[in-house]
């Protein structure tokens, strides 16, 4: 009778189709793996198991009710935080960045675990503030609770990360109102934060951020990555050329084609029609955050779940869009499709958050 009970938590009043729109598209996610990495199935077989570790957590996470979350709000801010300073002094530095911990064949990045423990902590620290943002002290202590995460992660340096971050913060605040003269700091302490950003980056983070506004200055270089993903993207056509038959991809034209340009991969052996399946996957899921949202009934919840819905339509458009050449290429995976078991289980941590307004 117990274990009936502790089932029964763990997947009563489940929002299905919030949880299928998030399988369906690590799916296609597995799929893509399965196709750039073939005959190779370690990537693979590391991300299916991840999933099925995500799938779990989300199970677990959304039985907790959100006084508990609450509750731990600090301690998790606090805990990642120092995760991320031990990040700057013990971990491994690839691809000019200091951003994961590895553990065997296993890396943990600690900046998506920020992203979940930010959000928390923030929630619970407006609603404990009974936040104004007339209110000096009030946008002074948060601006400072967003700007230390935000900043330990440019050190790395993980710009997209960082970003992601500093949007979520603002959305945040910004979804408490805001007259002329607190835009106006907003936007002051916004420019001064990008102009240190700026200054932490390395070269060939600069390069990228310069390419985009002059795509074709660098075409061997640093504009590589994005002309050929566009011309991934146009040779897919309607229907794609197939898995497993992308030459962009396959022939290794596409760089990162399992992560940062993933979508490049799936609009070439997909097409067009398998890109749309995955657009109408995540405005699904984003519309089910969204209607939670207008169910809230509490600022706890209300502020958690407009975190965590900027945080993942943040993370799509974005990936999305620097796939496209709309916008830099930042390093900004795709959420739930990308190979990584940090961002994957990251996203279903939100997840489980979301489901759990529901309780």
């Amino acid at each position: 009778m117990i274990m009936q009970l502790r089932l029964g938590r763990l997947f009563n009043n489940i929002d299905w189709l919030l949880f299928g729109s998030a399988l369906g598209l690590s799916v296609f996610g597995l799929v893509l793996i399965y196709s750039l990495s073939w005959p190779q199935e370690n990537l693979f077989l590391r991300q299916l198991a991840f999933l099925g570790l995500s799938a779990a957590a989300f199970f677990i996470i959304q039985s907790f009710d959100r006084h508990f979350w609450r509750s731990i709000s600090l301690p998790f801010y606090l805990g990642v935080l120092a995760l991320l300073v031990l990040l700057l002094i013990l971990g491994e530095t690839t691809r000019g960045a200091r951003g994961w911990f590895y553990l065997g064949p296993l890396a943990l990045q600690p900046a998506e675990f920020a992203k979940i423990a930010c959000v928390i902590f923030w929630a619970a620290t407006l609603e404990r503030l009974n936040f104004d943002i007339a209110n000096w002290r009030h946008l002074l202590k948060v601006l400072f609770l967003v700007a230390l995460p935000v900043g330990l992660v440019l050190f790395q340096p993980d710009f997209g990360s960082a970003f992601i971050l500093a949007v979520v913060g603002a959305v945040m605040v910004l979804y408490t109102g805001l007259d002329r003269r607190k835009f106006m700091f907003l936007a002051l302490a916004i420019v001064v934060v990008g102009a240190i950003g700026w200054g932490l980056l390395h070269d060939y983070q600069r390069g990228r951020i310069t390419t985009f506004l002059n795509p074709q200055a660098d075409p061997l270089g640093a504009g590589y990555n994005v002309r050929q993903s566009i011309v991934a993207i146009g040779s897919g056509g309607f229907f794609g050329r197939g898995l497993g038959l992308g030459t962009q991809s396959q022939l290794n034209f596409l760089p990162e084609q399992e992560t940062d340009f993933i979508f490049a991969s799936l609009a070439e052996e997909l097409g067009f029609v398998g890109a749309a399946v995955v657009f109408a996957l995540y405005i699904l899921l984003l519309r089910r955050i969204y209607r939670l949202i207008k169910e809230g009934e509490n600022l706890f919840t209300n502020f958690l779940l407009l975190g965590i819905f900027t945080m993942l339509l943040a993370e799509s458009v974005i990936n999305i869009g620097m796939n496209m050449g709309i916008f830099p290429v930042t390093g900004i995976t795709l959420p739930f499709v990308s190979y990584g078991g940090s961002s994957l289980l990251a996203s279903f941590l939100g997840l489980g958050l979301a489901q759990n307004a529901r309780k």
